[in-house]
Formats: structure tokens, sequence, C-alpha cells
């Protein structure tokens, strides 16, 4: 076989070298292309330069669509992206010819019908940058074009931010949820979405974690929330801008305990499934194996390096070659799910404990109010004379080594302020760290009164009567406020940082907010959220909010 194709070639060398040629060109037509490298590295956004038909065309007679784009398009993210409307069950064929995308549909498209062709915004280029804002071109088999337009914007619940790619889905009447939805839009990155080229009539608008791509709301299997208008009347060219939908994706999986290593007989290394968070008196519980509670303990703090990874400290030592469980309250993850620690079995350990006492945190760096206690979290168990003898505390210039106000709580130390601290005066703790053998200085911002800052929130047009619940809090200075009020609220002696403000109309009184069901329909209450509330000192701000 190897010696015919030797005389083959070289009784056609011409022939051969042009089919190998020909073999070469087909295989790279099919490929996807390669920008040239070299140069900075490319950011810009792919751009569709011009489209055949343009949108708006009427009495369109065609079967093909054209796409011409600005950059290499990696091809193989198109076919997701691409949506006909309305849903017309009409096959078509793709086709590239270098930055040109061809759609030719193989059969005649339907007479005197607008028909909509968007291509997403998750289209990418060859160096993965996203379209990310959809185009949509439009046509008409007949002589008019539907001209209807629904505009709405999605922000996300929990930060305010715009979400990018959300699916909208809207049906017209009459409404069949089981079934794929007339239209659908996808929000840009400014979280805005649109509908155009409606006919008149009566639709809703239901956004859709649309994961498998089908135009259908799977429920019980897809997340969805309603807008706050139920209906949309459209009358002819007519058109409606929602109200902002804040979403919410709920998560409602809570950290599971994945395993308990022991350092010593009494001190347990608690490793989860995922980020975790201590709340102020955190505990456990150690048990039998007949589950029944054999000591108690406490948790001493969360791993900065690992923050999936707690320590805790049991009352009792737990003995060699005996099996425990545990149970654990005051650990949560991010979004508030309480810990999970069932079938977690250990073993107990005679080892001594070899912890080297230092400081892990102290609760000082982003300042602290006239009342407010000086913390400071240990790695262990406070024990040590010497951490309690060693304090100084520096009040102006005036250094008191017999601070009456100094308590301590398993492996925290707490220094207190006589009342408040002196308004006016600077003060500076010194606090013994056992692993380097001297004292760790600290000095605090203390905000005086006068730096204190005042909040007035109003809410605009507005019922007078309804409730509105309020979240204002600041993570950096473990600082939160909850409460409700009705036609307006004044938060008084604020430390003057940032904050994230949360208000929403609790009508139905369980004191969270409702995202509302599409089906059957129950509107989202109304919610508010602005980040980066900024209170200046010695000033009272205000906020007008509109829902």
């Amino acid at each position: 076989m190897i010696e015919h194709t030797q005389s083959y070639v070289k009784k056609n060398p011409r022939l051969y070298h042009i089919l190998v040629l020909v073999v070469f060109l087909t295989i790279y037509g099919c490929a996807t292309p390669i920008a040239p490298t070299g140069g900075p590295p490319d950011k810009e956004a792919p751009r569709v330069t011009e489209t055949f038909p343009v949108p708006g065309t009427t009495n369109f007679t065609g079967d093909t669509f054209e796409f011409q784009f600005s950059e290499f398009i990696q091809r193989s993210s198109v076919s997701q992206n691409i949506n006909v409307e309305p849903d017309l069950d009409l096959e078509y064929r793709i086709k590239w010819k270098k930055k040109k995308l061809s759609i030719t549909f193989l059969d005649p498209l339907p007479d005197s019908t607008t028909v909509i062709l968007t291509l997403g915004g998750e289209i990418t280029d060859t160096k993965r940058n996203k379209m990310g804002r959809p185009l949509t071109v439009a046509v008409s088999t007949g002589p008019e074009i539907d001209e209807g337009t629904v505009t709405g914007k999605i922000k996300e619940a929990e930060s305010g931010r715009s979400a990018d790619g959300a699916k909208v889905l809207l049906y017209r009447e009459p409404f069949d949820f089981s079934k794929k939805a007339t239209y659908q839009a996808e929000t840009d990155t400014s979280g805005e979405f649109n509908f155009a080229y409606l006919r008149e009539g009566t639709y809703r608008a239901i956004y859709v974690d649309d994961r498998n791509r089908n135009k259908i709301w799977e429920q019980g299997l897809e997340d969805a929330q309603p807008f706050s208008k139920e209906l949309i009347e459209l009358e002819k060219a007519g058109g409606d801008t929602l109200d902002v939908l804040y979403i919410n994706k709920p998560d409602t999986i809570a950290p599971r305990l994945l395993g308990v290593g022991l350092f010593s007989s009494n001190r347990l290394r608690l490793r989860f499934n995922e980020n975790i968070k201590i709340q102020e008196g955190a505990d456990i519980s150690v048990l039998d194996t007949l589950g029944e509670e054999f000591s108690s303990g406490y948790v001493l703090y969360n791993s900065q390096k690992d923050p999936f990874v707690a320590y805790a400290q049991s009352s009792n030592e737990l003995g060699l070659s005996q099996e425990y469980g545990i149970r654990v309250n005051g650990i949560t993850d991010a979004a508030g799910n309480r810990a999970v620690t069932e079938d977690v079995i250990f073993e107990g350990s005679t080892q001594a404990d070899t912890t080297i006492q230092r400081i892990i945190s102290h609760e000082t760096k982003n300042g602290i109010s006239p009342t407010q206690s000086v913390e400071v979290v240990y790695a262990a168990p406070i024990q040590d004379p010497m951490i309690l003898d060693s304090i100084v505390v520096i009040e102006g210039d005036v250094s008191f080594d017999d601070w009456p106000a100094i308590e301590v709580i398993n492996n925290r130390l707490f220094v207190d302020p006589q009342g408040t601290w002196i308004e006016g005066l600077t003060y500076q703790f010194l606090v013994w760290s056992p692993n380097s053998r001297r004292r760790q200085l600290y000095t605090p911002e203390i905000w005086d009164e006068v730096e204190l800052g005042d909040l007035i929130l109003k809410a605009a047009n507005r019922d007078s009567g309804e409730v509105f619940s309020v979240s204002l809090e600041n993570e950096s200075i473990a600082f939160s406020v909850d409460t409700v009020f009705t036609d307006s609220l004044l938060i008084q002696n604020l430390p003057p940082v940032n904050y994230t403000l949360k208000v929403f109309i609790d009508r139905n009184s369980n004191n969270r907010w409702d995202q509302g069901i599409p089906f059957p329909f129950k509107a989202p209450e109304p919610y508010y959220i602005q980040q980066g509330v900024q209170i200046r000192q010695g000033f009272a701000s205000e906020i007008i909010m509109q829902f």
C-alpha cells in the first residue's frame, strides 16, 4: 500500500498536492478561525456591524438572516444563543463564512407575521469576550410590523447589583405556564431587558432561572418570580415599563460538617464543606454513642486562613478509643443556614494540648463607639495570669496598669470603658502576646459623640400606615440595626462609615421579605436596597426611598 501511494505521487505530483490542499481547506473552513496572536490582550466585546435584512423590514420573502461580526466568533457559543419568536417550530441551518453568520430557515416563514430573531449576549469571540447586549432583528412577512414594547430591569436583592443574563419569559393570553413562553428576553450587563415588536394584547412576564433554555418554567425545579404587575395590556404600537424586579436566589443548603480532628483531648478542629460564620455565643455539645450529651463546649474562633474551619473547646476530656458525635449551635454560612452535623463520628484522644497561645484577631481596626469594648480573641482559653496582669491602658498621657473594667470569656478578652471612653482623648491598649513574649499595641479610632451622625428615612408616594422593615449594617465594624417604622424613621448616633440599607414593606407581617409567586399570582413585596450609605460626622443624612 505504501509503495502504491509513493508510485502515485511520483506519477501525479501536481494532482496529489492539489488534493492535499483541498482536504486542508475543507477542514480549516469547518473550524473556528483563530485571530492573529501578539499585541495587548483583546478585551473588546464582539459586536454585530451589519445585518441582512435590516431590522423593521416589511414584506420579507427571503429565508436567510445574515450577521456580520466585528471579531472572529467562538462558533460553539452560538447555537445555544439563537432565539426565534414567536415560537413557530421552524428548523434552520447555520453556516459560517469567516466573520459572517448565516441562518437559513428550512421551511417558509408564515404569512403576515412579525418574526423576531435574537442573538443572545452570551455569544463570545475567540478570546472569550461576551457580546453582553443581545441583538434583535425583526421583520414582517406582511405589510405591517408589530411595534409594541415591554421593558424592565432586574437587580440582585442581596447586593443591589444589576443582574446580567437573567431570563424573562413573556406569555401572551391565554396563559399556560406548562408550555413554551411566547417570547423570551435576556438582561444585558446593566440588568435591562427589552421586548420589542409585540402585537397588541394581554401579556404576563415572569423571571425564570431557565437552566435548560427551553423557554418553559419547570415548576418545582427552576426558581421563578413575578413582577409587581400581573397583567400587561398593550395597545397597538403601545409600550409598558415594569417596576424593577429584585431577584433572590436563596441559598437554602446548610453547611455540612465533614470531619472532626482532635489536637488534644479537649481541642477540636471542625471542617465544613463551605465557608462559615461564627455567631456570638456559639457552642457545641459532644454526644456519646447513645446520642446523649457527654460534654458541653464552645467555639473558639473561625480560621482566617481556612474560613471553612472552626476551632472549639470541650469542657470534658474526650478519652482515647471512645467514639463521639457532635452538635453545634451558632455556626452558619453567609446566607444564615445553620450547620448540619449529623452522621459525623470521631474518636477521642489522650494527646496533650500543644496549641501555642497567641492573638488571633482584635475588633479595633475599623473603629469603635464611645461605649464599645476593645475585644481581643486568643487561640485557646485564657488561663495565663500574665495576659491579665500585663494589660496597660493609656488614656491620653496617663497610663493605667490596673484598669478595673477587664473581662475574660473563654478565649476572649474584653477591655471595657468606664461608662464611656472620654471624648477628645486618645486611647492606647497594650495587650500581652504570649507567643512573642511582649505586649501588642492597639490604637483604635474611638468615635466621639460629635463624630457620630444620624440617618432619616422616608418613603415617597406610599400609603400611610404601611409597615416598613429596615436593615442597616456594616460588617467591618460588626454593626447592624433592625427595626420597623410607618411614616419616617430617625436612626441616631451612627459611626461615620458606609452602610448597606435594605427596606421592604412587610404586607403580611411575617418579618421577612417575600419575593412573590407567579402562579397563583402573588406580587412581590416592595423592596429597596442601597449600598454605600455614607453617614457624615455631626450631620443627619436623609434618604427618600422610591419603591
